[in-house]
This record gives structure tokens, sequence and C-alpha cells, in this order.
């Protein structure tokens, strides 16, 4: 099994270390719950709802789980109280150190692990699982470089038929398109390049260097050992976590919207152009065994 460990992937993971340490301390008064003084994102309260949703949909009650990427905790806390068992991983000891504390404060600290390492070396962590499901929210894998060491080291931690849901920043966003033709200002979308560049790292607003993906080339380093089981658009027709101000200051006017995104997000010429793409994988080998064939599904 590799593991990332080449110069330049480990300035690559520096990188990405101090700028999510410096965003740590006040990642959840900006992006965190959203609260009556006005602290938090009511977007991203919606978002991660979804997602949790989501979860528990496919993972089996009290399963033991890895969370890549998991940033302050609010997810995985979430599961533990639903008396699901996380260990989470994060590039950032700072945000480690955050999910420590809030898990301290607020009693949820049996279940849940932190662990400050990058999705990339998933092959060094100390505990082998098997986990019995994986999920990676709103961006995370976006900034990694190493594709074929997480589906990898995935291959090794998961049990055979486990989902992991990775939720994906998408190369075309819908929204930003009508947004910008609408005012005749199309630089108001992000550029959403395939290539490595900087912009706004997940769900954050952390610039760093990130790589912006279609279902498919996303899918298909994970390829030889998970078949994609289904993908969506996430969200479709709300604003683009960036842009989350539009829906602080008028949330009712998105009701609809979120009506019209929970019907259309699964159709295939719409689950590829939401500000992310949320895709169910499903480890279809048990390790050591000769992977599956490459699954089609997520082409476009």
């Amino acid at each position: 099994m590799t593991t990332a460990t080449d110069a330049a992937t480990l300035q690559h993971y520096k990188t990405l270390e101090v700028r999510f340490d410096r965003a740590a301390r006040l990642y959840d008064a900006t992006y965190g719950p959203a609260d009556e003084q006005g602290h938090g994102n009511p977007l991203m309260d919606w978002l991660r709802a979804e997602h949790l949703s989501v979860l528990r949909d496919l993972l089996p009650a009290e399963a033991s789980v890895l969370d890549i990427g998991c940033g302050t905790g609010e997810e995985a806390l979430a599961l533990v109280r639903d008396g699901y068992s996380v260990l989470g991983i994060d590039i950032s000891p700072a945000m480690i150190r955050q999910a420590q504390t809030k898990a301290a404060v607020h009693g949820v600290q049996r279940g849940f692990l932190a662990r400050a390492l990058a999705a990339g070396q998933l092959a060094s962590l100390d505990e082998r699982g098997p986990f019995r499901g994986a999920y990676s929210s709103l961006g995370t894998l976006n900034t990694e470089p190493d594709l074929p060491a997480v589906a990898q080291a995935l291959h090794a931690l998961l049990e055979p038929g486990a989902p992991f849901v990775a939720t994906v920043m998408s190369r075309r966003c819908l929204f930003e398109i009508v947004r910008g033709a609408h005012r005749l200002a199309p630089r108001l979308a992000l550029d959403r390049s395939g290539e490595w560049a900087e912009s706004r790292a997940g769900a954050g607003g952390v610039v760093a260097p990130v790589r912006f993906y279609t279902p498919g080339e996303f899918a298909a380093p994970f390829s030889p050992y998970f078949a994609v089981e289904s993908v969506r658009a996430f969200p479709l027709w709300l604003p683009p976590v960036h842009l989350h101000e539009l829906y602080r200051a008028a949330p009712d006017r998105y009701a609809r919207a979120k009506r019209w995104d929970a019907r259309m997000r699964s159709w295939p010429g719409f689950r590829a152009w939401g500000d992310h793409f949320l895709m169910v994988l499903r480890h279809a080998a048990a390790p050591g065994a000769e992977p599956p064939a490459p699954d089609g599904a997520a082409s476009r």
C-alpha cells in the first residue's frame, strides 16, 4: 500500500495544515450552528442536516465510522449522540483540538476519537477497524493530492460492502452560472479549475490549493475497490457555500428551491451541476481480493 510521503506532497499537506489551523479558532463562529446572536451559518446547518440524513440511512445502527476531514467535529459528534462510534481525522491539529474540546464540553467523549492526519496518510492510522462506513464532507478531498492512496487505505480499513460517502466540490455550479448570467457578470462564479489552484477550500472559506472534479474524475481512483452507487447535486438550487450570505439574508425565500432541490438533484442531467456533488460508493472487494471491474455510473 502506498502512502503519500514525497516532498511535494508533504509541502502541500503543510500548507493545508497552516491554513486550516489559522481558521480553526473562529471556524464555528462563522460556519458552525446558527444561533440568535448571528453566529454560525444557517445554510451549513441545512447541508449538515441533509448529509447526516444520508449517513443515517446508509450506516448500520451503532456502526464504527471513519470521518475523513472532521474539522471541529460537528457531524461526528451528532453521529456519536445517535449511538455510532466515530474516528475523525483532520489535517489540522487545531481543528482536532477544537473537536476534542467540543466533545468534552457536550459530554460526548465516549465513542469519539480524533487524530491529526491527512487523508492521503490513512494507511498509517493506528486504528485498523474494520470500519462499517466512512464519509468525507464538503470538499475535504478536493484538497487531497493523492486520491489513489485514500482509495487503497479505505480498501484496507472498511469491511466488504461498507458505504463511503464523499461530498466533493463540483467542476460546474448551475446556481453560479445562472446568477452570473442574470447579473451579466460571469466572473461572479468561482474559477472551478480541473487543475490545482488557490481557491476556497470546502465549506470553511479557507483559501488553499484546491482541485475541482466531475463525478467521473473523482470516482476513477476509487474504481478498483469501490462501485458508484449514486450521485446527487448537493445542493443544486440553493446558493453555494461561499455565497451563504444570500441564504442568511432571506432563508424563507429558498423554501421552493429546497423542494426543487429534493426533486431534481439526482436527475442525470443535473447531478453534476451542484456546488458539490454527493457520491455514495460501496466497498466492493474484500481486502486482498481481486478488485472489481470499474463502475460506469459516474461518467458524467
